[in-house]
């Protein structure tokens, strides 16, 4: 979910830089004849982009603090750990990242154009949203397993179901979870703290029927 909810971010976000240069800069607009300045209904078109933005952001938002509001009370899974340190460190690094490209995006918007206030507003809230989950979620960052699934939570929320897998995998600091019409979910290996795969394992084998469900040997040797 929140892999297409980026892409969608991404993609929303080429056409809004372009609209702010084109009236920031008064660019000509050749096929309306007219100029970026000169063109009409330009705060309805911000508005527009910053309420698509805005819808966006706050999808994404409630999902990530519904994921890990799941894994917050760990007695509610059969087996449940935090995320491991160096995926912590890694997760931490990129909402940081991703915190400080929203500022600047929202400042150099501003700057170019002060008509695209509203907009520079969302990605700034965008920005503060990366560092209060930081601060606030990382606590709760955990792998659990349930009656049902797998559930992965930290910079995303990943549930990968039970019903219909067919295959456990380890490669190249992945776990996949491979299922029947060659549906594949996967989380980073290092979602799990080094010395808990073990128990990770034997907490799935419990859950799955081993007689059609695979672990292949890389998973299997996983310590």
């Amino acid at each position: 979910m929140n892999r297409a909810i980026n892409l969608l971010l991404l993609v929303i976000s080429f056409p809004t830089m372009a609209f702010a240069i084109i009236v920031g800069f008064d660019l000509p607009i050749e096929f309306l004849h007219t100029t970026g300045e000169q063109l009409e209904n330009r705060e309805l078109i911000f508005l527009g982009f910053a309420i698509v933005l805005l819808i966006l952001i706050l999808r994404r938002s409630a999902s990530r603090w519904t994921g890990v509001g799941m894994t917050r009370k760990p007695e509610r899974f059969i087996w449940c750990t935090e995320v491991g340190v160096e995926r912590k460190k890694q997760v931490r690094m990129y909402l940081i990242i991703e915190a400080t490209i929203a500022f600047i995006v929202a400042f150099a918007m501003y700057e170019v154009t002060t008509e695209a206030w509203l907009v520079a507003l969302v990605y700034g809230l965008l920005g503060l949203d990366q560092l209060v989950f930081l601060l606030v979620a990382m606590p709760w960052f955990r792998v659990g397993i349930t009656h049902k699934a797998v559930v992965v939570a930290d910079r995303e929320v990943k549930v990968l179901y039970f019903s219909g897998l067919r295959r456990v995998e380890s490669h190249q600091q992945t776990i996949y979870f491979e299922y029947i019409e060659e549906l594949q979910l996967f989380f980073p290996t290092d979602c799990i703290p080094e010395g808990k795969y073990g128990e990770f394992r034997t907490a799935l084998e419990t859950r799955v029927n081993r007689d059609r469900v695979y672990f292949s040997d890389k998973f299997k040797a996983l310590s």
